[in-house]
């Protein structure tokens, strides 16, 4: 009986082809494209590996983003809740706030970053959403939530600001920090055959100012791990028991919303 149980559970265990072309066809269809695992990369993930990646854009003068590919026994939807309810906190030091919906799952986002003095905070505006039409050509295999600069974001965020709809931040705030000239990222999930969740998160950041950007991209990178092994604690732990009751509903990279946990 357990051999039995070991030929099936291996007949549909995740393999190299499945991870390739399911990140080929994301590729095709993506906001922003993740790189291709090599064949050491591949074998790492599958072996229980988080595997970071510093991945160059086409474009040689641009900058690099910092990439994170794992596995994982977590559902999709536990770990999407982890990561795009908007009651969690991604990162306790930035502090984050909608300043414009969109729609359901589109919005314009402030972010402002405390750095210590000297250095002048940080502050972006980003557009933030899900990308349906990816869900749709991969017959909801793969969804994608992901982030751009808004160049113009200042000029949205002031009036929020000014009406103290930001908690702690003023608009000495907004004037004293640096607006990032780069700041972009995604994250994704990747439903296997063998109920695996594939999951990433990449971000390009470029803060401005007397700080370089290799210093903030060797940060980023050494933050990677943690940033994966948080979600997947927040996705076991936290989610089935937050996500569920009269909760409002959080809509997946489909654009349906995600059922609730009982």
């Amino acid at each position: 009986m357990l051999s039995l149980l070991m030929t099936t559970w291996l007949a549909w265990a995740a393999t190299p082809a499945e991870i390739d072309g399911l990140l080929r066809e994301f590729n095709q269809h993506a906001v922003l494209k993740v790189p291709i695992l090599d064949d050491k990369q591949t074998q790492n993930l599958l072996d229980g590996d988080v595997v970071r990646i510093l991945f160059q854009a086409e474009d040689p003068e641009a900058p690099s983003a910092a990439v994170a590919f794992a596995l994982s026994p977590i559902s999709r939807d536990a770990l999407w809740i982890a990561a795009q309810d908007p009651h969690t906190i991604v990162d306790p030091g930035l502090s984050e706030k909608i300043i414009r919906q969109i729609s359901p799952d589109r919005a314009i986002w402030y972010g402002h970053w405390d750095l210590p003095r000297p250095v002048r905070d940080r502050q972006w505006v980003v557009d933030s959403s899900n990308t349906h039409a990816l869900a749709t050509a991969m017959n909801d295999k793969g969804w994608e939530h992901s982030w751009v600069l808004v160049e113009d974001g200042l000029e949205q965020a002031r009036p929020f600001i000014e009406r103290g709809d930001v908690s702690g931040i003023t608009t000495e705030h907004l004037d004293d920090a640096i607006f990032t000239p780069v700041n972009r990222g995604s994250w994704w999930f990747f439903e296997l055959e063998d109920g695996q969740t594939m999951f990433g998160y990449q971000a390009t950041t470029v803060v401005g100012g007397a700080i370089p950007t290799w210093l903030v991209t060797k940060l980023v990178m050494s933050r990677l791990e943690t940033i994966v092994r948080d979600l997947e604690k927040r996705a076991q732990e936290w989610s089935p028991k937050h996500y569920s009751g009269d909760h409002a509903p959080v809509l997946g990279g489909d654009g349906v919303a995600v059922p609730k946990f009982p």
